[in-house]
């Protein structure tokens, strides 16, 4: 019986948000990129087109592509409404003229480590350009460059820059609970994380979202239907695979936090 080939994962994506269009010169921004992930790239393998940079890197083909347009405002507004991580986003947004698309194509690699070649990337190649802003696709978040280049200096497998790739969303309840739920784990193969309704403080929430989510990725861990979770021996959290409270046909690990 031949053995079926690994499948190929989808292709990753971030957008880095220009106010002038330029493409970063590849010798700098391939230095910048060894500084950050500890490994060195020649710059000898690189394809350097008038638009496009491309170059194996984390596993796979790597481009930075630069593109003469802005995204749609349509696909950039609700990222900047809710990005209360950064207050500045729509003003920093809304005025940008052109856009590097960042790719890592597709491949049957680890989707951390993926994760955290595409986050090198773009923070490098945002590095050596003006930058207006960054969208990371898998989550549909928006970021200040600057905070993401720190943010990806301290990236590894042991400290995964979650804030970077996962949108901790929480919103008030009519009955004066709080709610919590999460986008951005699927794009990392697992279950998006939601706690429907809880007493907790919002700080609170979000640190127990965040423990949970990097204990998941982090250690390619699972929490089964039915088991619970906890910070400490003494904490345990019901855990549930149940229907997402927004979308009744997508299964969600629902925490009774």
């Amino acid at each position: 019986m031949t053995e079926k080939s690994p499948q190929k994962r989808p292709m990753l994506l971030s957008v880095v948000a220009l106010d002038t269009p330029s493409l970063p010169r590849h010798a700098e921004m391939l230095e910048t990129l060894s500084i950050l992930s500890g490994q060195c790239v020649n710059p000898d393998v690189v394809t350097a087109r008038e638009t496009t940079l491309a170059f194996p890197w984390g596993g796979s083909m790597a481009a930075v592509v630069l593109v003469p347009a802005p995204l749609p405002w349509s696909n950039l507004e609700g990222p900047c409404e809710t990005a209360w991580w950064w207050p500045e986003a729509r003003a920093s947004m809304r005025g940008h003229n052109s856009h590097l698309l960042v790719a890592l194509g597709n491949d049957d690699g680890d989707p951390i480590r993926r994760s955290l070649a595409l986050t090198h990337l773009t923070a490098a190649a945002a590095t050596h350009v003006h930058a207006a802003g960054i969208f990371w696709n898998g989550g549909g978040l928006v970021h200040d460059p600057q905070v993401f280049l720190a943010e990806a200096r301290n990236a590894s497998p042991t400290k995964l820059p979650l804030h970077l790739w996962i949108d901790f969303r929480i919103e008030n309840n009519d009955d004066g609970t709080l709610r919590l739920f999460t986008t951005g784990m699927k794009a990392l193969e697992k279950l998006e994380i939601e706690i429907p309704r809880s007493r907790h403080t919002a700080q609170e929430l979000l640190d127990f979202a965040h423990a949970t989510a990097h204990y998941l990725l982090a250690r390619g861990a699972e929490i089964r239907d039915g088991h619970t979770v906890g910070c400490s021996e003494d904490e345990k959290v019901q855990a549930a695979h149940a229907p997402s409270m927004w979308d009744s046909t997508m299964t969600v690990l629902r925490l009774e936090y």
